[in-house]
């Protein structure tokens, strides 16, 4: 009986085991006699899956523009420790940044540009065209660099002043189908947002400047007729104290003291000697008022002039950096028929001069990539893993075609029967 058992146990694990290879090879023998299609499928896959990649994955090129200095230009600051004259902090204040970022980030701003610059038919331009004028916009390309972040903060310790949250660079990323395109848009980035922030800059600075101009110039002629008012003043008195030094001749005789301290109340007790010769000083004081201000008017209408045609260049252009070379040209223009030997002149040619050389300097010399554009060599997929990825669907996909295919095929048979 115990012999039975074992028997009918073994039978029961034979049928079994049949049934498991059974269903195995109903699974493999559809695969193996679909084997051509299947390879087919996957090749193809693949094949699109590489020229896939060829035609959308991209170069991506990176950079790193750093500002050369404080910006806008300033002039040096006193420490207030010791008084010594430094350089103001590096960088843009975050305020500025983001009035500067508004501007180009716009595709507007970044059409001018391209016009000014005849390169509105460029590959390169044409790519970044579009980037602009998608959701994520240009933003995602450049991104601000601080001097001193919350990182920072936390590894030293302490506090930050202000200034520890300047700007001092962009870092710019670009990826396109070519190498060479990825640098060369990265490159324009760099340019074209230095060239707004310049333009910006002088645009808001050299119209300001054109209307002090005007405001200056007529605040000088009022103070120069207030000093004449003072002058025919002292005059008058002058004269008013020669005759009564001339009636009361003994007035001239008297013993004069040190006077620590005079007032208009006070002033009244002097002698008439000593109030004829403070007369006469006051005289000479409006006098060089007079000069002083005649000075300053002088070199404020030669600054008038050489502004007026900055507005003209203003006016025609677009481009910060043709406004920043055009400044000097601008400037001989308006000094080559002055006279050079006059010292009024010649201070307001001098100070121009290191101005518009400050500029250059810092704008568009110092102000660069210190990093990159880089020339990347590898795109940012891999054709390799690309390829992989493809078979492995390509396959993936065959077979379950192949599977669906027999069902379907077994499932008829056996409604038709």
């Amino acid at each position: 009986m115990k012999h039975l058992d074992e028997l009918q146990q073994d039978n029961h694990q034979h049928v079994y085991f049949d049934e498991n290879e059974t269903k195995l090879s109903d699974l493999l023998l559809p695969l193996w006699h679909a084997r051509k299609l299947i390879i087919g499928v996957t090749l193809g896959a693949t094949v699109i899956g590489g020229v896939g990649s060829m035609i959308l994955s991209k170069y991506k090129s990176e950079g790193f523009f750093q500002f050369g200095g404080a910006i806008p230009l300033q002039k040096k600051i006193k420490d207030p420790r010791d008084g010594r004259e430094i350089d103001p902090p590096t960088g843009i204040a975050i305020s500025d940044y983001k009035r500067y970022a508004a501007a180009f980030h716009s595709a507007e701003r970044f059409a001018e540009y391209t016009q000014e610059d005849k390169l509105t038919n460029a590959p390169e331009v044409i790519n970044l065209r579009k980037t602009f004028a998608s959701r994520e916009g240009i933003s995602a390309r450049i991104e601000p660099i601080y001097s001193f972040t919350k990182l920072d903060a936390k590894e030293l310790g302490g506090g930050s002043k202000d200034s520890d949250s300047n700007v001092i660079g962009l870092r710019i990323n670009y990826a396109s189908a070519s190498p060479e395109g990825a640098q060369k848009a990265v490159g324009l980035l760099g340019t074209y947002a230095m060239d707004t922030i310049v333009y910006l800059i002088y645009s808001d600075a050299l119209r300001f400047k054109h209307a002090e101009m005007n405001t200056k110039i007529t605040e000088l002629e009022n103070d120069i007729i207030s000093s004449n008012e003072k002058q025919e003043q002292y005059k008058r008195k002058g004269n008013s104290l020669k005759q009564i030094i001339t009636r009361y001749p003994d007035s001239a005789n008297q013993a004069t003291r040190q006077v620590v301290t005079v007032t208009e109340e006070s002033a009244r007790y002097l002698s008439p000697v000593a109030q004829l010769m403070s007369s006469e000083v006051e005289f000479a004081e409006a006098s060089e008022a007079i000069l002083k201000a005649k000075r300053e008017q002088q070199q404020y209408k030669l600054l008038r002039e050489y502004y007026d045609r900055v507005k003209v260049l203003l006016d025609s252009t677009k481009s910060g950096e043709t406004i920043l070379r055009g400044l000097e040209p601008i400037k001989h223009a308006v000094f080559k028929d002055k006279n050079m030997e006059d010292e009024a002149i010649r201070q307001v040619f001098n100070k121009l001069t290191i101005d518009n050389q400050s500029a250059l300097n810092l704008y568009l010399d110092k102000s660069r990539f210190i990093a990159g554009p880089s020339l990347p060599e590898n795109r940012t997929e891999r054709l390799s893993l690309v390829l992989l990825l493809s078979a492995l669907l390509g396959l993936l996909a065959a077979g379950c075609f192949v599977f669906v295919r027999n069902w379907l095929k077994k499932n008829s048979m056996q409604i038709e029967g």
